[in-house]
């Protein structure tokens, strides 16, 4: 019995989904949870837009596809790109995961909700998808933030990450990337973002 109760804790305390993300505890209908939605790779947003028409409101709030901007380096020179950041996958908000399952069930939409390998549909951790909705702007990208490091202090001056710094745990100002920690060790996860440092000193 004991046994079973410590998997059964380690399964809530750090039980992943797909991308490495946590996962959150399943609640009865009518608080608005994020999921993880299995959708085919490049057809990501085609796959969001098909549901928003087919779905009712009421069982899918809204479905997108989550993207950063990534730098990258062309003929000498620095742009930003947006890009997918899960491939083959969006988020699903949705007040209804029973319900909004079958209704996927029923379509020629190829998409399903991502749970753990031992149980289906599980939400996305509370903490995780309020910084995804922290982040993101309108469109559901997130930027690329501008920092400065002064006397060993990384500093950030603008963007998605201004004041987050404590989250930040390494820099690599030359592929203009740092890896942020979001949650703690059990419920958290780590991710690549965009960040331009210019100046060091």
């Amino acid at each position: 019995m004991a046994v079973a109760s410590a998997a059964a804790e380690r399964t809530r305390r750090g039980a992943r989904m797909a991308m490495g993300l946590p996962c959150g505890r399943r609640t009865p209908a009518g608080r608005v949870r994020w999921y993880l939605l299995r959708v085919p790779e490049g057809r990501e947003q085609d796959s969001c837009d098909r549901l928003l028409r087919l779905i009712p409101k009421d069982l899918l709030d809204d479905s997108f596809v989550p993207q950063k901007e990534r730098w990258i380096k062309r003929d000498g020179m620095w742009s930003l790109s947006a890009t997918p950041m899960y491939r083959g996958y969006a988020f699903a908000l949705s007040r209804d995961a029973a319900g909004l399952a079958k209704a996927l069930a029923g379509l020629s939409v190829p998409a399903e909700l991502v749970g753990t390998e031992q149980r289906a549909w599980l939400p996305l951790a509370d903490e995780a998808a309020a910084w995804f909705a922290q982040s993101m702007d309108a469109r559901h990208v997130i930027r690329s933030s501008t920092a400065e490091i002064r006397d060993g202090v990384l500093r950030v001056l603008d963007g998605p990450l201004a004041g987050q710094e404590a989250r930040i745990s390494r820099v690599d100002r030359h592929r203009r990337r740092c890896l942020v920690s979001v949650g703690d060790a059990d419920g958290g996860f780590t991710e690549s973002m965009p960040i331009d440092v210019p100046h060091k000193s």
